[in-house]
């Protein structure tokens, strides 16, 4: 039997406190019968997965966004775990003639609209279109994106913080753990990035969403020792 945690969701305010919430939830079970006992935790197992693409949605009113990518790291004999910056970069028009694959592909998304969410309905994931994602139309749509030409490995929690400048002018954040990625495609609305101010609300278009791409989890391999067939192939999603 699972827990809920409804009154702890209920009193939080930022999006990715209400991630870490439900994922708490996710590992705690009540075992059934008289007495129960105390609750199980089955904590997942730590997953390393390689981000390879980043894109902003229907933005508005900007043609680059900075970001910077962050994530926990253990130190020996210590319980603090430090920030640490593992990568910077920006997001830029996506340019006519500069495709990834040939291939199109759909994944399976898990947005939540957390402000609408209803306990009483089940969670199902939301099939995401991602047809122009390397196709012509794509240059049609208002989108920034950056692709890394070398996959930035992750573990654990990561933070990624987006920017107006290098320097300054932060628009949102977005935190979460890899261990909870169900697929590799994270997608985020406005509602779901934190500390989103004016200024990050002026960039944002009525269907704007963050986009994160990984590699699959735990291969073993490099993504640039992987071929686009081994790549993209059905059983890595």
């Amino acid at each position: 039997m699972k827990l809920t945690f409804v009154g702890m969701w209920c009193q939080v305010s930022i999006p990715s406190q209400r991630r870490y919430v439900e994922y708490w939830e996710s590992v705690l079970s009540v075992p059934r019968g008289a007495g129960n006992g105390a609750p199980i935790v089955n904590l997942p197992q730590s997953c390393t997965r390689e981000l390879r693409r980043i894109r902003l949605y229907d933005t508005v009113n900007i043609n680059t966004v900075f970001f910077v990518i962050s994530e926990l790291q253990q130190v020996p004999d210590q319980v603090y775990h430090p920030l640490v910056e593992v990568s910077r970069s920006c997001c830029r028009q996506v340019k006519k003639g500069y495709q990834r694959t040939n291939s199109p592909r759909y994944y399976i998304s898990y947005v939540e609209d957390y402000e609408n969410r209803k306990q009483s309905e089940p969670e199902e994931p939301h099939v995401v279109v991602q047809m122009d994602t390397e196709s012509p139309i794509i240059y049609k749509k208002s989108c920034l994106d950056h692709y890394f030409d070398k996959p930035i490995r992750v573990t654990g929690d990561v933070r990624v913080i987006f920017y107006e400048k290098m320097i300054g002018g932060r628009l949102f954040y977005c935190c979460f753990n890899t261990a909870f990625i169900r697929n590799s495609l994270l997608q985020l609305t406005i509602r779901e990035m934190d500390k989103v101010g004016k200024k990050g609300k002026s960039i944002c278009g009525p269907a704007f969403c963050v986009e994160l791409l990984f590699g699959p989890a735990n291969t073993g391999r490099s993504s640039s020792s992987i071929s686009i067939d081994d790549n993209f192939s059905d059983d890595s999603f």
